[in-house]
């Protein structure tokens, strides 16, 4: 990324990039030249890449927000979570959960919460990320084998960078739905 002394054709030749448009700055100093186009008219062209990439790259976001299934209403965040509720050895594991480590612990302590800030990181950092709770999980497996469709239902399960299944220790499965939860598993490890 060009940083802050760098020239409206860097900043702008970075800016294409983030659009996916592979073009050097000094292919636009020359398209500059061509053009009889100055500094100021360069910066311009630079802002408006910039502009157009963060408009990409919200846009992003927004679709995998929404394909997440996690609450949208009122988004749970690690800034919106209560660090100083957690105590003993689980309270500083919970405090990594930003830099997205592994979530485990006793209940009552605010999974739920922050399973969900951990999906809209994901999200937020571009990753595809699924929100399932464990019930609806044990569900869409019983159907799946009810139809015959349990490989496509697995496959689905496997695509995105995050999957957070939550509630896991509330919910009781039969020997198919275990066996699909593990396959599910495997296929991620």
């Amino acid at each position: 990324m060009a940083g802050a002394g760098a020239s409206p054709y860097e900043l702008a030749s970075d800016a294409a990039s983030r659009l996916g448009i592979a073009v050097g700055a000094e292919e636009l100093a020359t398209l500059a030249s061509d053009l009889d186009l100055g500094d100021g008219e360069m910066a311009a062209v630079a802002a408006t890449f910039s502009y157009l990439a963060e408009k990409r790259r919200l846009a992003s976001i927004e679709t995998l927000l929404r394909l997440s299934r996690l609450p949208r209403r009122e988004p749970k965040t690690f800034e919106g979570f209560d660090f100083s509720r957690i105590q003993g050895r689980d309270a500083a594991a919970l405090g990594k959960l930003p830099s997205l480590a592994d979530l485990v612990g006793p209940g009552g302590i605010g999974k739920t919460h922050l399973a969900q800030a951990y999906g809209r990181e994901c999200c937020m950092r571009g990753l595809k990320t699924y929100y399932i709770k464990a019930t609806e999980l044990r569900d869409r497996f019983q159907k799946a084998v009810q139809r015959g469709n349990t490989s496509r239902v697995v496959s689905s399960l496997v695509k995105p960078s995050c999957l957070i299944v939550d509630e896991v220790g509330r919910c009781v499965y039969d020997r198919p739905c275990t066996d699909l939860f593990f396959d599910v598993v495997d296929r991620r490890y």
